[in-house]
């Protein structure tokens, strides 16, 4: 009569071993969820109207060497073939002080991406040595 118990025995074992065994691991569940790039939705052609009236376009593109990064060409009304880049954290861009246009102009400052993602609010200063400009700008999404 032992035999048969000690067979149950093992058999319930090895049935809770197989079934734990199969128990999905918690730690996987975020692995089906796709990463967004925050930056796709800074992307495109913008027109810029800055505080003082100026108004002209801009276009911004994801920094294809720097994951965080994006290029605003134009920026400040500079030129297509200059570029500012700002760090992308969600709906806040930061622009570090970076030099632009050889070396003559200083600019840095912050934006923040409105909820309808078709809008950004600038705060920023350009120094060219002589002039530090203190910039107040609205972008608005034209096209991606």
């Amino acid at each position: 009569m032992k035999k048969p118990l000690l067979y149950l025995f093992v058999a319930v074992v090895s049935v809770m071993g197989i079934l734990t065994a199969c128990e999905p691991d918690n730690n996987d569940d975020d692995d089906d969820i796709p990463v967004v790039d925050a930056r796709l939705k800074y992307q495109g052609v913008w027109n810029c109207t800055e505080s003082s009236t100026m108004s002209y376009t801009v276009n911004i593109a994801v920094d294809t060497v720097n994951s965080t990064q994006i290029k605003l060409f134009n920026f400040h009304n500079l030129g297509f073939e200059e570029f500012s880049f700002g760090i992308v954290s969600n709906n806040t861009i930061t622009f570090p002080s970076q030099t632009m246009c050889l070396g003559t102009r200083t600019v840095e400052g912050t934006a923040t991406m409105q909820s309808n993602n078709a809008t950004i609010d600038f705060y920023y200063t350009v120094n060219d040595g002589v002039n530090l400009d203190t910039i107040q700008a609205v972008y608005t999404k034209q096209s991606s």
